[in-house]
């Protein structure tokens, strides 16, 4: 079973799904930043998703043997179509979309003091997301702590029952 946590950045992906992985520790966490990485970006995908899709097909059956309940997968994704590109064995994967309200949302981008200057790109991702119906679930962690968040998630999800 996979849990695919998505949103722009700064929407908390990662960190909401290390808290699950702490407070899991059978849940396995695969970030698809870490595994596009490796690899030039074709002409034709340039956020890597057909590399993101190979890597994670290929390593969660490993996570599997090795006696992970479940994955939790951490990566942005922009459109149904970013998704359409992933192809895993037939397991069940929920998407669960985390959002913020602009102002939170601008705020905890600008904390993180790296590419500030991706702001208002970051924030028209975020609006672009609003307006789409992709996901299973949608959590607004816009005054929640990273904890409950990450509980939040899996209330919606069902993922840890």
């Amino acid at each position: 079973m996979l849990l695919w946590l998505f949103g722009p950045p700064a929407a908390g992906k990662t960190s909401v799904a290390r808290e699950i992985t702490r407070s899991h520790p059978e849940f396995a966490h695969l970030d698809t930043d870490q595994i596009g990485l490796c690899y030039p970006a074709p002409d034709d995908d340039q956020a890597n998703h057909g590399v993101k899709s190979a890597g994670l097909a290929a390593l969660w059956p490993n996570f599997r043997d090795a006696g992970a309940r479940g994955l939790v997968v951490s990566g942005n994704l922009l459109t149904a179509g970013d998704f359409a590109r992933y192809r895993i064995d037939g397991t069940p994967i929920t998407l669960c979309r985390l959002r913020a309200d602009p102002e939170v949302h601008k705020a905890r981008f600008l904390r993180r003091g790296r590419f500030t200057d991706l702001v208002d790109r970051c924030l028209e991702e975020a609006a672009a997301l609003d307006r789409t119906e992709f996901a299973d679930h949608t959590v607004d962690t816009t005054h929640l702590s990273t904890a409950d968040s990450a509980a939040l998630v899996l209330e919606r999800t069902g993922f840890a029952r």
